[in-house]
């Protein structure tokens, strides 16, 4: 009965946006992380091949082996740079392209290897998570000449703070990776690929460019903070399964979570924070990033209720495991009617069907 719906139309639209921006030899390299960014990860990966996009990037071991194991045989990135000597033979089979950031897991990946194997090097220039430290350039030059069979296609960083109105720090952070780029390069180490762009940079910063860039939430028209003219993707579908009439002074949801204050008459959608619809729909509203923002914000919720709202239908209640109470008073829905609501797609659960329509 619930179902994510993928307006394919849009979602073409947003890739068309998106390679606008740029000649048709740049690199669009898709990220394809978290189930597809929620839109399952083998369709989703599929439409986007089926509509020009020939480069994907993944996080996990887990991701490469759904793809692989479905047919899926594009050429692909694994952005987490695993040390685990078994998990690197599997991959090894799987035809993928690393990612290093330390000797140790390259000289794993020289040895296993039978034939030249493809790899891009991390740069950490200030997220402090994977990669070489930007001002170390002779272990980066190290791993290079101790591993013969690896051939480093590309190289790349990850803006930290690009959703930022101010882009001084994605200024040092591009100023640092450019540096270990021309370092390299004097040291007869070249690239055919570099990018430090994610969605956010890739609209912002188009001097930031290079040849490459990653594309993730973008695609789902989720680039938050960014002028373009990308569509929302993701329209959960259910159905009412029961109409009530409720009068006042009755109680809605678990803890009496809301007494009811006239007569009424509700409807109850067999969905709820299972599926992925509860809090998100709280969060999705919130903008503010800082930790005082947030917490102005929680203080002003226990003093006002924040009221949702799913398809302009108040949310009445806690939301539950698998059901939603709306109000529908002067409206004709009746049981078995269609609902339909925007949802962010990677908070809806992985068990809910994926429809591309």
């Amino acid at each position: 009965m619930n179902e994510l719906i993928i307006n394919k139309e849009d979602l073409l639209h947003n890739i068309n946006v998106i390679k606008s921006k740029e000649k048709d030899d740049y690199q669009i390299i898709a990220v394809i992380k978290g189930n597809g960014y929620g839109l399952d990860i083998v369709k989703y990966a599929n439409f986007l091949k089926d509509n020009g996009i020939n480069f994907f990037a993944v996080a996990s071991y887990q991701e490469v082996l759904e793809l692989r194991n479905n047919n899926f045989n594009e050429k692909l990135l694994l952005l987490t740079p695993y040390n685990d000597e078994n998990i690197i033979k599997d991959l090894l089979d799987k035809n993928i392209i690393f990612t290093v950031d330390n000797i140790k897991q390259a000289k794993i990946i020289n040895d296993l290897s039978k034939n030249k194997v493809l790899a891009h090097i991390k740069i950490d220039t200030g997220l402090s998570r994977y990669g070489y430290k930007f001002d170390n350039i002779s272990d980066i030059i190290e791993t290079i000449n101790q591993t013969p069979n690896i051939e480093y296609e590309g190289i790349f960083s990850h803006f930290s703070n690009s959703l930022a109105a101010n882009s001084s720090f994605s200024n040092i952070q591009y100023n640092r990776f450019i540096s270990v780029i021309d370092k390299l390069k004097e040291n007869n180490i070249e690239f055919k690929l570099k990018h430090i762009c994610n969605s956010s940079g890739y609209f912002k910063y188009p001097n930031m460019h290079l040849n490459a860039a990653r594309i993730g939430s973008a695609f789902i028209g989720c680039a938050i903070g960014i002028p373009s003219n990308l569509k929302k993707i993701g329209t959960f579908h259910t159905k009412i399964v029961k109409i009530l009439n409720v009068k006042k002074g009755d109680y809605i949801g678990y803890a009496k979570s809301y007494k009811v204050t006239k007569n009424m008459k509700v409807a109850v959608l067999p969905t709820g924070y299972y599926d992925g619809i509860g809090t998100t729909l709280i969060s999705q509203k919130i903008k503010f990033k800082t930790r005082a923002k947030t917490l102005l914000i929680d203080i002003k919720r226990l003093f006002k209720k924040e009221d949702l709202y799913l398809d302009n239908y108040k949310v009445l209640g806690e939301i539950g495991m698998h059901d939603i109470i709306l109000d529908v008073t002067n409206t004709d829905l009746k049981e078995n009617d269609d609902v339909y609501f925007y949802i962010k797609p990677t908070s809806i659960n992985k068990d809910v069907k994926r429809v591309y329509r």
